[in-house]
């Protein structure tokens, strides 16, 4: 093997009939569609369905929160003015207040994210 480095920039093209993956199938048609009719999925398919159910439910969990910063951010306007703060606190308050939100929304999405995909790996590890 020689010294030289090389930068891969996409996954090579498979030579034909070395395995190549063959042709595109639904998500609920295993490789052995034809031999199970009876609809039975294979652990891996229930697993990863699991977690793009669990991740699919926090990120609408998410979507609404984000919905209602900028509801909030749209609502605090008005708000400010019937409470006497008046115009530059409010500005002042939607300068200061959004970016802090957005940045933990961010970040408690990615930990509940990461932490779905842990608990069902470990699940599937421990066999349950």
């Amino acid at each position: 093997m020689s010294g030289r480095r090389v930068t891969v920039t996409r996954n090579p093209v498979p030579a034909a009939g070395a395995g190549a993956a063959g042709p595109l199938r639904p998500l609920g048609a295993g490789p052995d569609a034809d031999a199970e009719p009876d609809g039975w999925a294979d652990p891996g398919e229930l697993h990863l369905r699991s977690i793009v159910a669990g991740q699919l439910s926090l990120a609408w969990r998410t979507l609404a929160a984000v919905a209602g910063i900028l509801l909030g951010a749209a609502v605090l306007p008005s708000l400010g003015e019937y409470a006497g703060i008046g115009a530059p606190g409010v500005w002042l308050v939607l300068c200061l207040a959004p970016p802090p939100l957005w940045a933990l929304l961010a970040v408690t999405h990615l930990r509940r994210a990461e932490r779905i995909e842990r608990e069902s790996v470990r699940t599937v590890r421990d066999g349950g």
